[in-house]
């Protein structure tokens, strides 16, 4: 009789990572005011104890799954990202918005989190929003003094291609039959060749 039981026991790495799962699931669906202890705990098939020995508390359960779908985030932009810039023609700009829109096809539940905060959101998850975008807004800044030197007030101009740029990604999560791939890039490709001015080298 133990055997068969001794077999479903998951190991704590394990058990962890669904929790998270369950808890994941309830939030994209519903929102986090409505990811209770309980409720994630019954979904999950254990008892509260076991979700407090694993998280501390419910604000600790809401970090811990914050942190893996940003980490995850990061790591699927950053190599769909890699795979693109490959090419000998790659220009940074594209390759950075095509990599996000391949990383959202991949797993677009992660990446919902962080586009459409959902109702409830802890300030961790608005926190880390900020850095991410942050750091975004910094990579086009940088790209963009590199490529064009005279370009005025590189600043406030990643801070409108940021904006641009996260308007067509919510757009490929809400509408995608409508916003493809090939339909997005376009677009990119059209601001990049026709609003910024040509390429001249640094001085």
């Amino acid at each position: 009789m133990t055997a068969p039981h001794a077999r479903r026991r998951m190991s704590a790495e394990n058990r962890r990572e669904q929790i998270l799962d369950v808890a994941h699931a309830i939030v994209a669906s519903e929102g986090f005011h409505t990811a209770t202890p309980g409720r994630i705990a019954e979904a999950a098939g254990v008892t509260r104890p076991v979700l407090y020995q694993q998280f501390g508390d419910l604000a600790g359960l809401f970090v811990a799954l914050i942190d893996r779908e940003s980490a995850r985030a990061a790591s699927q932009f950053l190599e769909a990202v890699a795979q693109l810039q490959q090419a000998p023609d790659a220009d940074p700009f594209v390759s950075a918005f095509e990599g996000a829109v391949r990383a959202i096809d991949a797993n677009p539940e992660t990446w919902r989190l962080f586009l459409f905060p959902p109702a409830g959101a802890p300030p961790e998850l608005h926190q880390r929003l900020a850095r991410s975008q942050t750091a975004v807004r910094g990579f086009l800044e940088q790209e963009l003094r590199q490529a064009f030197p005279d370009l005025p007030d590189p600043e406030y101009n990643a801070r409108i291609l940021h904006a641009s740029g996260r308007e067509l990604l919510q757009l490929r999560l809400t509408d995608p039959e409508h916003a493809t791939l090939e339909r997005l890039v376009a677009v990119v490709r059209h601001l990049r060749t026709n609003v910024l001015p040509p390429n001249r080298p640094a001085r």
